[in-house]
């Protein structure tokens, strides 16, 4: 469910009514349990026109031919676990900012489970084993 989540994406766009649109954005770690590593937080434009950037925690850059802002962070976890994006840019659709797309990835599971040991079926001996635990999410939206 939505609790299992490991990030909340928060995005309000508001039309300034002088041809310009006023855009804040918040993420929060759902899930301190969690480190999430090379965050993108995709978010459409409306526009192929640059952003002005009012105030950001992390980095952005533009994708000025599709008209996609990504906003990045390196890392989020219990001790980087909210963030906040302010921006303006011009239009008047402000549904045009929907969905905003969230990649990441992550060697905490959404389930914390273990494999203490492996044991062969034929004998009941040990195998010698090794975990490998990797988090992408295929699709995460935020609409």
């Amino acid at each position: 469910g939505e609790d299992a989540a490991p990030l909340t994406v928060n995005c309000w766009p508001e039309d300034e009514g002088s041809g310009s649109i006023n855009v804040n954005i918040e993420f929060e770690l759902n899930r301190p349990d969690m480190v999430l590593n090379d965050v993108n937080i995709l978010l459409p434009l409306g526009t192929t026109d640059p952003p002005a950037i009012e105030q950001i925690d992390g980095q952005y850059k533009v994708d000025s031919g599709s008209g996609v802002m990504c906003w990045h962070h390196d890392i989020i976890d219990s001790n980087n676990s909210s963030g906040s994006l302010e921006f303006s840019i011009g239009g008047s659709n402000v549904d045009a900012f929907f969905p905003c797309e969230i990649r990441f990835s992550s060697q905490s599971l959404l389930c914390p489970i273990q494999v203490s040991s492996v044991t062969s079926s034929a004998n009941g001996g040990p195998i010698p084993a090794n975990t490998i635990i990797s988090v992408v999410p295929d699709a995460y939206q935020c609409a």
